[in-house]
């Protein structure tokens, strides 16, 4: 039997934990996690047990040197993390059994040697391309469709910061000046601290009638509220950070749960959604129009290609993760490994 662990050392990025769960469950393979769990208010494992209907194998961080020798694989889901590993797990004896999740390209470092990209969009000349894996974070076994989609209930998620490059406030902006008086909700979701920041500099945004905010949700509570959701808006900005850095989270939250995006074409082309989504060239405002007439058949059709993006996605990262797992790094002589490739290779 192999034996995977999921390691998080910092109070974030479980949301991307349901793409690695689904593979490995399917397959029947050990799955633990390392991970403070009850330190993290935003944690997305109750979700994910509730979803994959089972308890998860769960042990504090600071139990994982007591287990260093115990699992096949070690998937630490943060690459930021670290100053936070232990150095025994950067060594060149553990290069096969490690891997790195890379969230952005400034966090490799020379260590890591089997790296999972979480976006087509990280690109760096230092990476080993034969030993990397794009594994955008989207899982199948959400099935429900949302009945709310008569109301045009829109969302934003996470944080917009001013002096950061990646989500644009102007995009909102726009679309509230241009259509003042249509039938339409914002629900914007973020933390408290963030949420006061922007609507403090921007103060239309505290009274404007067709903003909602919901801060400082759990995930569970969030995930719930989004079923009122017909439309996720990922506002980033043009030739930002999430051209040519990093993921937006927001893209795989809204697949993962069957709800379309409005997206411009560029970054919907990026990661092949074209068809899944309503798309704008420069502002929402230019197809607002169209949001608010959508049929229902469009409307449907729209979820049936999100569905079938998922199937298609599931297949990539499956057969992506199994490779990356076998890959070979040639630092020390090869470990022992027929019985490991054996099982990984009987994969559904």
């Amino acid at each position: 039997m192999v034996s995977f662990a999921l390691v998080q050392l910092s109070k974030k990025h479980t949301e991307i934990f349901g793409t690695f769960i689904e593979i490995i469950l399917h397959n029947n393979w050990d799955l633990y996690m390392y991970y403070n769990k009850n330190e993290d208010p935003y944690t997305f494992l109750n979700y994910y047990e509730n979803l994959f209907q089972t308890k998860f194998n769960i042990r504090k961080g600071s139990a994982l040197m007591d287990h260093k020798d115990e699992h096949d694989f070690y998937i630490f889901t943060s690459s930021a993390d670290d100053v936070r590993m232990d150095d025994f797990f950067k060594s060149p004896h553990m290069a096969n059994k490690c891997i790195f999740v890379n969230h952005q390209a400034p966090h490799w470092r020379p260590y890591m040697h089997k790296n999972i990209l979480m976006s087509p969009v990280i690109q760096s000349s230092e990476l080993d391309k034969e030993k990397c894996a794009t594994i955008v974070p989207i899982y199948k076994n959400y099935k429900k469709m949302h009945a709310n989609h008569k109301k045009t209930n829109l969302a934003i998620i996470g944080a917009i910061r001013p002096h950061q490059k990646d989500k644009d406030l102007k995009l909102l902006t726009n679309l509230l000046e241009t259509y003042p008086e249509e039938d339409y909700n914002i629900y914007v979701f973020m933390r408290k601290m963030d949420w006061k920041v922007i609507s403090n500099r921007n103060p239309f945004l505290k009274n404007n009638p067709h903003i909602q905010f919901f801060s400082g949700l759990s995930t569970d509570k969030m995930i719930e509220k989004l079923k009122e959701v017909k439309f996720i808006l990922p506002l980033s900005k043009k030739d930002g950070w999430f051209y040519w850095q990093r993921l937006t989270g927001t893209i795989p939250l809204a697949i993962n749960l069957n709800i379309p995006l409005i997206m411009d074409k560029k970054l919907a082309k990026i990661y092949d959604l074209e068809e899944a989504c309503l798309l704008y060239d420069k502002n929402i405002s230019e197809i607002m129009p169209k949001i608010l007439s959508i049929s229902d058949e469009k409307y449907f059709e729209l979820i049936e290609n999100v569905v079938l993006y998922k199937k298609e996605i599931y297949k990539i990262n499956t057969k992506r993760f199994i490779n990356l797992c076998l890959s070979q790094v040639n630092i020390e002589p090869e470990y022992e490994k027929n019985d490991l490739k054996r099982n990984l290779l009987t994969y559904s």
